[in-house]
């Protein structure tokens, strides 16, 4: 009696029961993504918020079930409509609709702690454009091993739920129930003052930073508050009032976040520091110096390199022994830094001294051409990649070019996408060797070589072992094996360090060696899982862009000065032409963005001593990391010790944006 007492309740509230379970096992997979991914029940590094105190976790988890509750039971009602219009009843609609949603959040889920147990919770299609060197095409082509395991994995889940599907139906006691159906009233009736609350509770989340935090990080409230946003966009700009940033002018549609803020209209379009100044175009030092034959030029870029590579042992052994004695006879700063994490944009800000395109700065190519200098461009990647070769010179006539698109045949791996294309450092070594008995070095030579050994995966098939006898398998690589990763990319540092050698052997046989500046360089640093990422590109911090920068110049004082990729070219020129040291403004500050200029999801400045105030546009929060803090816009404007930093850094960002526009309209 009692087990037909429950089976009618049961029947009766099927609807709600099944949302209900359908949410409950949703939630336990997204609290223990968010808690494994996000320490957001602890704490981790750099993050602003976390749910510690059991008010705290309660609250969260509340907040939490109803916008699941919302979500999945709109979804759930817009199935069962479907279905009735299809006259489909009973448990076998109900079951598909439970495994069909959670196989689809889990699916979601999978792919985001695939993608994002690499990456911080920053990336985004802009991102992987930027990876990609501006092509979303060549980003998605490069990353296809790791799509392509993980879609296999899919299909076997999806194919398991399909037999299981097909077995049930076929079951005599669900045929039955399935010809059952009955009214629904207590399920309507929740459902319609769910959707009333939701909207209200919405936009009391989005304005609470704490709560927003964690909210934003899941499915369920990305998609409400975006459907909400949208709905609320009266002026059609992109923005409206239930997403972070809020549209703060409703009704003018050219007044959003993110917009160009035009100096000296009277309109903040931006929402930033009211109307936007007009900045001046920084001084160009370098239209001072008169061109002028000079030392030899050799730069080396080394892909993915760490600033702690001089510093690194395993067993005992230092990892470039080469370029950390270079180091001692020179000059190492140590605190340089990419104004980008992407190597393309890397290049640009190397070779064209900005971070715009723009001809307010006279470029490295043009300088040495008139100062007589010959080129050649030896390159273990495709420059085309992101249009380097062709922006910053590298193919203009006379130059003697090189790279791995011209040697496609003595690749490392079998993919001929440009994004993929490597080759090995014994064939680069080997070109730059046949290239030094062509030239002429009685006329002053410039070397661009460009060594790939520090890029993800950090191996490949017949790379030299130098340090370690066994190499990390990319289908290894996670989180678990950060040592093992740890220690491929290190070997990988080794090999870069070998060729380093080889080119000052080389140059030392030829006797001109002492009369070449050698300056050797990262184009971005690389997280290995020890701040809790992997690569690049997508955090600001020490080890995705404070990189290594070497010159073999020991007259060159830098002291704790901030210099960024765009002085590089300057420096160098300094120093082979003999000229007086490089002028350092005493306030001065490398600026850093994660993104684009036109759409940042990040920014930052680096002060003395790599001090980083850095700006999340997302949360409208500030981050000063000598303090170790987090702060809202508004209360830092408030701050008389803390504004002036914030000002500066949203200032050089939209002077950035407009000197950018007023180039290329």
């Amino acid at each position: 009696m009692f087990l037909l007492k429950l089976e009618e309740v049961v029947w009766r509230y099927r609807r709600l029961l099944i949302v209900i379970i359908a949410v409950m096992v949703i939630q336990l997979f997204e609290l223990a993504f968010l808690h494994f991914k996000y320490m957001l029940f602890t704490g981790g590094f750099l993050q602003p918020f976390s749910y510690q105190t059991s008010a705290e976790r309660i609250t969260f988890i509340l907040l939490s079930l109803w916008f699941d509750l919302a979500l999945y039971g709109a979804l759930a009602s817009l199935w069962f409509f479907v279905a009735g219009k299809l006259k489909r009843h009973g448990i076998i609609i109900y079951y598909y609709f439970t495994v069909l949603i959670i196989i689809s959040v889990g699916i979601w889920l999978g792919l985001r702690f695939r993608v994002l147990s690499y990456f911080s919770d920053t990336i985004n299609l802009q991102i992987i454009k930027n990876l990609g060197g501006g092509s979303l095409k060549e980003a998605l082509v490069y990353a296809s091993n790791e799509i392509a395991l993980f879609t296999g994995a899919i299909c076997v889940v999806i194919l398991c739920v399909v037999f299981i599907l097909n077995a049930l139906s076929k079951n005599n006691y669900i045929q039955q129930l399935s010809k059952k159906d009955g009214a629904h009233s207590t399920y309507v009736m929740m459902l319609t003052s769910v959707v009333v609350i939701t909207p209200i509770i919405t936009f009391i989340a989005s304005n609470n930073d704490f709560f927003r935090y964690g909210l934003e990080k899941k499915i369920s409230y990305r998609l409400i508050s975006d459907g909400l946003d949208k709905l609320s966009d009266v002026d059609l700009d992109g923005f409206g009032i239930f997403a972070y940033p809020k549209d703060k002018a409703s009704f003018n549609a050219n007044r959003y976040p993110g917009a160009l803020d035009i100096p000296q209209d009277g309109i903040d379009q931006d929402g930033f520091l009211g109307d936007a100044l007009v900045m001046p175009v920084e001084k160009d030092n370098l239209a001072e110096i008169k061109p002028k034959p000079g030392k030899h030029i050799v730069l080396i870029v080394l892909e993915s390199a760490r600033f702690d590579a001089l510093d690194q042992q395993i067993n005992n052994r230092y990892v470039v022994p080469t370029m950390r004695q270079l180091a001692q006879q020179g000059t190492s700063i140590l605190h340089a830094y990419s104004h980008t994490g992407y190597t393309t944009t890397s290049l640009k800000a190397i070779f064209n001294r900005q971070l715009i395109n723009s001809k307010s700065k006279i470029m490295l190519v043009n300088f040495l051409r008139a100062a007589g200098y010959q080129f050649s461009i030896i390159s273990a990647q495709d420059e085309s990649f992101g249009d380097v070769a062709e922006i910053v010179g590298m193919k203009n006539s006379g130059v003697d070019y090189f790279d791995a698109r011209t040697a496609i045949n003595d690749r490392v791996f079998p993919s001929t996408d440009s994004g993929s294309l490597r080759l090995s450092e014994e064939r680069i070594m080997e070109q730059f060797q046949i290239r030094v008995k062509q030239v002429d070095f009685s006329k002053p030579q410039f070397f661009y070589i460009n060594i790939q050994a520090g890029h993800f995966p950090y191996a490949y098939p017949k790379m030299a072992e130098r340090l370690i006898h066994n190499p990390i398998p990319r289908s290894e690589i996670n989180p678990a094996n950060k040592n093992w990763v740890a220690a491929t990319y290190w070997n990988a540092m080794a090999n870069a360090d070998w060729v380093v050698g080889e080119v000052v052997g080389a140059l030392k046989n030829l006797s001109v060696f002492n009369n070449t500046t050698l300056v050797i360089l990262g184009d971005h640093g690389e997280s290995l899982f020890d701040d809790g990422f992997l690569g690049h590109g997508h955090a600001l911090n020490d080890t995705q862009t404070q990189i290594p920068l070497i010159i073999n110049d020991p007259n060159i004082v830098i002291s704790k000065d901030p210099i960024g990729q765009t002085d590089v070219a300057e420096l160098t020129i300094r120093s082979a032409l003999g000229e007086k040291n490089y002028p350092v403004n005493k306030d001065k500050q490398v600026f850093q963005f994660v993104g684009n200029l036109a759409h940042p999801i990040m920014c930052a400045h680096i002060a003395k001593e790599g001090v980083r105030t850095l700006f999340d546009f997302r949360s409208e929060m500030f981050y000063f990391s000598d303090l170790n803090i987090w702060k809202p816009y508004q209360d830092t404007l408030q701050d008389m010790q803390l504004k002036d930093r914030a000002i500066k850094l949203i200032r050089e960002w939209e002077s950035l944006r407009w000197h950018e526009f007023i180039e290329n309209r």
